[in-house]
Formats: C-alpha cells, structure tokens, sequence
C-alpha cells in the first residue's frame, strides 16, 4: 500500500529474515514535517510530489485528477493534470474549525446527484471510505459515500477500527521508546542520516518536474499551511482570530456592477481588482475633500443669512407696531368723522385689523376636512356592527351577516359570479329542490337581472294531542335587521316572535317531504329524465341534462346557497347590459352637446 517492493527500498525491522535493518517512510527520510496539500489533517501517512510538496497517499489515491509518475511505487505524485479550481471550491463538511473547511480538494459523494462535499481525511475519520473487491476489474476502485448513502454499521465498525489504530499507534510508539537500548537509539539515528543524505543527493539530482507555461491560479486560503502561518503570526502579534467572521460566499458574482473583493493570489484579476481599488480610494478621497469645501461654503453663507434675517426680522416687528400705531390713530379719525356726520361709516379696508394667516398643510398646518357620515351595518343575527370588513351581504333578503355567526360559520367570502349568487341559511333551506320555492325575478339597479328565491314557511312538528295553532296572517313592511318575515297570529299579534335558534330546531325535528320529480325532458337533447340527472334554470325554468351543457358536467352545477342560470341567458342578459350601455354613452354625449353647442 505505501510502494515498497523489498528490493529497491528496506524493508520494515519487524521482518524476521532482517530484523536488525530499519525502515524509514519518505517524510522521515526527507527529515521534514510536511503538510498535506489536499487537505488540513496533518497525520498520516504522506508521499512527495514532483514539485517538492507533499500529499498524504490516501488523499493521492481518493482525489481525482492525480497521478503517479511509478505505478508499482507509488512515487512520486503528479498534481499539475489536477484542475487548479478545484482547489477551495467546495466546503468540507466534515471539518470543525470553519478556516480549514475550504482548504485543500474536497471530493464528492459518489452517490448519484448527492450534494455533499468533503475531504478524504475527514472521510477517512468517519469510515465513509471504501474499496472495491480485488476479483473486480475497475478503473478506479476507491468509492467514498457520506454519512446519508453509506452503511451504517459498516461505517461504525471503520471508525472504530481507525480509532483504535491511532491509540495503538501512539501507544506502540511510546513503549518502543521505554525498550530500545541507547545503542539501538544510535544505530537507528546513524542509518537514518545515510537515507537522508541519499535523498538529499536524488534530490538534487533529479530532472526539473514540468511545470505548465501559464500560471496557475490558487487562492492563498486553500492552503492548510499558509492558514496555519498566519494564524502563528496572528497569534505572536497578540491577534485574536476569533473575532474576524469566516466568508465563505462566492466572491466572483457582482450585483452592482462593482468589482468585489478578490482573494490573494498572483493572478491578473487579483492585480487588476488591486489596482481599481487603490483608484477608487483615489477619487473618493478627493470627492470627500471637494465636498468638505462646498460644505465649509455653505455653513458661511448660512450663517450671513441668519444674520440678514435676524436684522429683517427685528425691522419687520418695528414696522409692525407703527402699521398698529397709524391704524389705531385712523379709527379713531374716522370715528370722529362718523360723530360729526351723525351717520356711522363703514371703517375702510385699510384701517381694518388684518386676519390672522393659518398655516397651511406643507408648512405644518392641519386642513379641516370633511366629515362624512359613516355606513356602518349591522349584523342581522348577533346586531352588532363591529368587524364590518367580515360582513356578508344575502343577495334575496338584503341583510348582512358575520361569517363567524352564520350557521355552519364561513372561514372566507363566498364567490359571486354572473351564473350565481350567495343566500342565507333561512333563505335557502338545506336540502330543497328548486321546485319547492316560488322563484320570481328580480331587476338590479344596474339593469342585471337576477332570480329570486321564495322560501315558504318550513313545516313544524305538530303532536296529535295539541290543537291546530290559529290561522297566521303574514304581516309585511315590518322586517327588523336579522329577521326574515315573520308571521304573527291574529290573536298574538303583540307577542314575542320565535327566536332563530328555536325555529331551527323545530325544522330540524322533522324533515320535509320531497318534492315530486317534474323535471321530465331535456330542452337540448329532448330526452326524459329527472330529478337525477336535469337541471333546471332559474330564469327561463328549462331543464338540461348534465351532459348536454356546454361544457358538459358529471353533477349539478347548483350549490346550496346559490342560483344557477343557463348559458343562454347568460348571453342574453350580456346583450341587454351592452345595449344599456350604449344608450347611456349616447345620452351623455347629447347631454355633452347641449351643455357646449357648437358656435
């Protein structure tokens, strides 16, 4: 898994045909501490690049678009074939400190479609990491699932294996300290100071990597290593990092057509975004300075006038009390005139006192404005007129009503349109046919004509063993708000009506008969029917079937509470409006013509 191949390399100290020669991984043959260039995790196990710089080898295998100059050894790492803008593209999700989430790649979830981010390390510590089975012949057999897409109990069982790895690892470290002599100390130290001089010499020696014509662009805070610098620096300046908020939105959109900030790198924009920067300070710096002096101008000029208007003022007061002087002097000349002639003179204009001046609306007064008298209706149930916006108006009986007091209660307006119209409960009974009401039509002030509905008097529980109740008579033009007409007896005229309350349940104790079926043909289709299947209109009283209208319906289109016309009369009452029309535009135009006759 690391390149070693036993013959070119030492192998481990551990082997028993060559326990006494150590081996050394790449970093420590180097004699450096590196830092991963994929990622900010600083454990591991790392392999060198072509360029000097070091990668952790799972990272190398993981992340797409790198490449190894020898397959067999792993060695060394190829990342210029890797797209330079992946590098700070996405967000880790894995990461806890939100300055290391976008440095680094951060590979994808290899879940179709899925959006989550993160990098191998991160994934490596979650055991979200997997293998392809060595019988399998696949181009590229490491497969990386987030924690949605991935086995659960295979992920826990890799975490715990990794973790218990790290703790034997330190542990194992610790207690080969204890056990080795001095002399093995010095052994393993003088051999590892040959490997090193050795790579320091194929350092040296190797041919220059290849490195692309145009620079490539890199944002300083997609490197783990330069965040880890300055945040060194930061915190020897005596620097708190934790108050600077982390930007993690995308910089290279513009709403205002300006140029936003740029993060560092030795790239054109960035010189060029420098540069309109230091250009734009430029000219604000001076357009801050232009307008200081223009407001210094101003405060002068300001000043000379309060001074000019003081002096106004104080000559305004003066001239003033001398008009108050002269017009008192001249009323009383005047009044002497009027003695003299023995007749009393109108006092002139002049000598009158002027009327004092109300500001007007711009300069802070208040204009008396007409009070109009409010309409304010009232509920015809609960008699109230508060929330007037949740009152109903009954297009048969003309009465408003809260939609809270109706019953059943209404949660919103009922819609109108031109084929219906909405009736109250006592208006229209539950469960009625047209035919049980007398239907009479109704003139609109607007010239619309609409169908009114007769409700009879609902049939009440009589026993046997009561009498019959005296004969009513219907008593009209004494409606109160709230109250359909009511029928009074002869002998109990004066007495207290039946509350609304009380006649619905008197209604309610027994139903009322059916109707008989007298829909008997369809005026389309000429076909019998009934009850069923007819619809009759509320205006020429012809019947349809459901299926002959245009369009053609599956149920009646009547509604409980509403009317219902056909399309023909519709279209007819259409043409009255738009005739109506056109005689009231020629009446004004002739009352127009008479007003201003032509000279």
């Amino acid at each position: 898994c690391y390149g070693v191949d036993g013959e070119s390399d030492s192998i481990m100290s551990s082997a028993s045909e060559n326990s006494t020669e150590p081996w050394f991984c790449d970093a420590c043959k180097c004699g450096v501490s590196p830092s991963c260039e994929l990622c900010p995790n600083q454990d591991g196990i790392f392999k060198e690049t072509d360029a000097g710089r070091w990668v952790h080898i799972v990272c190398a295998l993981y992340v797409p678009g790198v490449a190894f100059g020898d397959i067999d050894k792993l060695r060394p790492v190829t990342l210029t074939e890797m797209n330079y803008s992946k590098y700070g593209a996405k967000e880790c999700s894995f990461c806890e400190d939100p300055r290391f989430a976008r440095t680094g790649v951060c590979i994808s979830c290899d879940a179709g479609m899925c959006r989550a981010y993160f990098h191998v390390t991160c994934a490596q510590k979650e055991g979200l990491l997997s293998e392809a089975a060595a019988e399998e012949d696949i181009a590229d057999p490491f497969f990386a699932y987030c924690k949605q897409h991935a086995d659960r109990l295979d992920r826990k069982w890799k975490r715990k294996n990794y973790l218990a790895l790290q703790s034997y690892c330190k542990m194992s470290l610790q207690e080969r300290e204890k056990q080795l002599s001095p002399e093995a100390q010095a052994r393993i130290n003088a051999r590892l100071q040959q490997y090193r001089a050795k790579a320091e010499l194929a350092r040296s020696t190797r041919p220059q990597a290849w490195v692309p014509r145009e620079k490539l662009p890199r944002p300083l805070t997609s490197s783990a290593s330069a965040i880890r610098k300055l945040m060194r620096k930061a915190e020897l300046m005596g620097i708190s990092t934790d108050i600077f908020p982390v930007d993690n939105s995308d910089t290279s959109s513009s709403v205002d057509g300006r140029r936003k900030h740029k993060q560092p790198a030795l790239t054109a924009d960035f010189v060029n975004y420098y540069f309109e920067r230091n250009m734009r300070m430029i000219q604000i710096q001076e357009n801050m300075a232009e307008q200081k002096n223009i407001k210094d101008k101003l405060e002068n000029e300001q000043e000379k006038l309060h001074v000019e208007y003081n002096k106004l003022c104080e000559s305004l007061e003066e001239l003033q009390n001398l008009n108050g002087k002269l017009r008192s002097e001249g009323q009383g000349i005047w009044a002497l005139l009027g003695r003299i002639t023995g007749q009393k003179l109108n006092i002139p204009a002049i000598l009158r006192a002027p009327k004092e001046r109300k500001p007007s609306k711009k300069e802070g007064g208040t204009q008396k404005a007409s009070i109009l008298p409010a309409v304010l209706y009232s509920c015809g149930i609960c008699k109230k007129n508060h929330d007037q916006h949740l009152l109903l108006l009954c297009d048969t009986c003309k009465l408003h009503y809260h939609l809270g007091c109706l019953d059943p209660p209404l949660t919103r307006m009922p819609r109108k349109t031109k084929n219906s119209y909405w009736q109250c409960s006592e208006c229209d009974q539950a469960g009625s046919s047209d035919m049980e009401a007398d239907m009479a039509m109704e003139t609109l002030p607007d010239g619309t004509k609409r169908s009114r509905r007769q409700i009879k008097e609902p049939v009440k529980f009589v026993p046997q063993d009561v009498p019959p109740e005296p004969k009513k008579i219907p008593v009209r033009n004494t409606r109160t708000r709230g109250r359909k007409r009511s029928f009074v007896p002869e002998e109990e005229k004066h007495e207290e009506r039946v509350p609304r309350e009380r006649r619905q349940r008197q209604s309610v104790l027994q139903k009322k008969p059916k109707a008989e079926d007298l829909r008997t043909e369809c005026a389309t289709c000429k076909g019998t029917g009934d009850n069923e299947n007819l619809v009759r209109c509320d205006e020429c009283r012809l019947c349809y079937h459901f299926g002959c209208l245009d369009p053609p319906l599956k149920k009646s289109p009547k509604q409980t509470g509403y009317g219902w016309i056909c399309q023909e009369c519709d279209s007819s009452s259409s043409k009255e409006d738009e005739n109506e029309a056109e005689r009231k535009n020629i009446s004004q135009e002739l009352s127009m013509e008479q007003k201003n006759p032509k000279k």
